[in-house]
């Protein structure tokens, strides 16, 4: 993922938006240091319903369930 400064991005905003459009991803930096990233709308889309409450919970449960032995194997699937 490319490496732009606050600066540069306020200099070259609608070059990065089509870039960014077209799928390329910038970790926008604030002094030398990472302070956001700025993703295609689909890919945000994913990262924010990775992080969504339900989801987090859904998949510690099923962290939890696996850990205990209570999984079930893909072949066993109807």
């Amino acid at each position: 993922m490319a490496e732009i400064g606050v600066k540069e991005l306020k200099a070259t905003a609608s070059a990065v938006i089509e870039e960014v459009e077209a799928g390329a991803a910038y970790v926008i930096t604030k002094r030398g240091r990472p302070a956001a990233v700025l993703l295609p709308i689909d890919e945000a889309v994913d990262v924010v319903l990775a992080n969504a409450d339900e989801y987090v919970r859904m998949r510690r449960e099923a962290r939890e369930a696996y850990a205990a032995g209570r999984s079930t194997k893909l072949e066993d699937l109807p």
